[in-house]
């Protein structure tokens, strides 16, 4: 089955989709498809549009949903009918973390003309600052004197299995 075609065709009616059966060293992905809030058809500050239509939207028009996809727990991408969004951590040491956030809008449009920069990127400006203030606040917790690690929960099997990967690679290159 191909998933864009799956997605398109199911408009409104959320799904997810998951190849959760990724090995050690390897990539976990999953997709899902949702409707946004009541009275919005894109990801905006109130809803509206901020940039052209892309690729078969142009002929479809809003449909009051968008589209999340994961691969691996660094790479991850939201499509509304407007615009998209890549969003991935790089992690540069223990404690340290970049993050990179890429904006798509239809190739031909023109900003200033279609749609202005500030407004195409509010929303995930936003959840980026909140998240960064989350993600620093753990840390902190992490770093303190009473920290004592935990096994992990169930929904960060792919967190698990990414750590279990790292762990024995860099034991494999020390040769141990």
């Amino acid at each position: 089955m191909r998933l864009r075609d799956r997605a398109l065709d199911l408009a409104l009616d959320d799904y997810d989709a998951f190849a959760s059966d990724a090995g050690p060293g390897e990539e976990s992905a999953d997709c899902s498809r949702s409707a946004l809030i009541d009275g919005y058809v894109t990801g905006s500050r109130d809803g509206r549009p901020v940039a052209p239509l892309m690729g078969d939207f142009r002929g479809r028009g809003y449909d009051g949903g968008y589209s999340f996809a994961d691969v691996g727990p660094t790479s991850n991408f939201v499509a509304y009918p407007d615009y998209g969004l890549v969003y991935r951590t790089i992690p540069q040491t223990v404690d340290r973390t970049d993050f990179e956030l890429i904006w798509l809008v239809d190739q031909d449009a023109v900003e200033g003309r279609d749609y202005r920069l500030e407004e195409l990127q509010w929303m995930w400006d936003m959840t980026s600052l909140e998240d960064k203030k989350i993600i620093e606040l753990n840390q902190a917790g992490v770093n303190s004197a009473w920290f004592e690690p935990g096994p992990y929960t169930p929904m960060e099997a792919d967190t698990r299995r990414y750590v279990d990967w790292y762990l024995a690679e860099m034991r494999r290159a020390a040769g141990a």
